[in-house]
């Protein structure tokens, strides 16, 4: 079984016919009915069923697909990388780094410009994703170095710490609650609430810690970044529980914070591949990184 043969075998499943395939892979459809029949001849079983010039997947199709979904995908990173050293963009002059969504149009603008004004040959990727996704672009070579929640739920990761925050209530200005120094949990009864990350154990944690207050929360919208949270409470549509320092990015928007309670601390940082030492360039970032991010 060849890669490229499993390449052909899922576009076709993809696409549905040998003709969509080619179009998808930039081949013959002659090309791509070859290597799907040397495929099978290899397998010593037919995957599809020829009806009428249609491909009819077997039962078989579909379970060899599901099984190499994982190989594709590394065939995707692969083929990636290979571009990336043909167009001469690996190495010193080229950083990958993958950090939260609420980082892309807040902090990364002037860490990314204080990057490259020391570098004028350099090139960076910036990919935004939450903590879980960042942890695996890291584990699969997508990026070189990510920010993410302390400790990594992955043990594979050599580790460098950042900082310590705490949470705060974000609500519109003027909000009723802003007459409180401190927003407690048992506080937020009645009021509309925007909820951040579902299924995610720090959600899960929150909505407990809620429900042990008498609260039973109830999403007014559910989001996936502080951002999205900050730029909601800015239109009044709810109150939220965020972390502080990322919300402290967007204290432009007509939004107040106060500390809350039960409060919970927790540590942030830079991760890399266990023993494979961080680049000159990433360490750079790294260091711009956490000037930005608590000045």
């Amino acid at each position: 079984m060849k890669l490229r043969q499993i390449e052909i075998f899922r576009a076709v499943m993809s696409g549905g016919s040998t003709t969509a395939a080619a179009g998808a892979l930039g081949l013959s459809q002659s090309a791509v009915s070859r290597q799907l029949t040397q495929l099978e001849d290899e397998l010593g079983f037919e995957l599809f069923e020829r009806s009428k010039g249609r491909l009819l997947p077997r039962p078989e199709a579909h379970a060899l697909l599901e099984e190499v979904g994982e190989l594709s995908g590394l065939l995707m990173r692969l083929r990636r990388y290979t571009e990336d050293l043909k167009a001469g963009t690996v190495g010193q002059r080229f950083l990958k780094v993958a950090v939260p969504h609420s980082f892309i149009g807040s902090v990364m603008p002037a860490v990314v410009e204080t990057w490259l004004s020391a570098r004028p040959d350099a090139s960076l990727e910036i990919l935004g994703g939450h903590y879980d996704a960042i942890e695996h672009m890291v584990m699969t070579r997508v990026a070189d170095i990510g920010f993410v929640s302390l400790p990594p739920r992955d043990k594979g990761f050599d580790v460098r710490p950042m900082l310590r925050s705490g949470s705060v209530c974000i609500m519109p200005a003027g909000h009723a609650l802003t007459r409180r120094q401190v927003v407690r949990a048992g506080d937020l009864a009645g009021h509309p609430l925007i909820l951040l990350g579902r299924q995610r154990p720090a959600r899960r944690d929150f909505e407990r810690m809620l429900r042990r207050a008498g609260v039973h929360p109830s999403a007014r919208v559910e989001v996936h970044s502080v951002e999205a949270t900050c730029s909601l409470v800015a239109r009044g549509l709810g109150i939220g529980v965020v972390t502080e320092f990322i919300a402290r990015l967007f204290a432009h928007l007509p939004i107040e914070r106060r500390p809350f309670e039960p409060g919970t601390q927790g540590d942030y940082g830079i991760i890399s591949l266990k023993g494979q030492p961080m680049s000159r360039a990433g360490e750079a970032f790294a260091a711009i990184l956490q000037e930005h991010l608590t000045a």
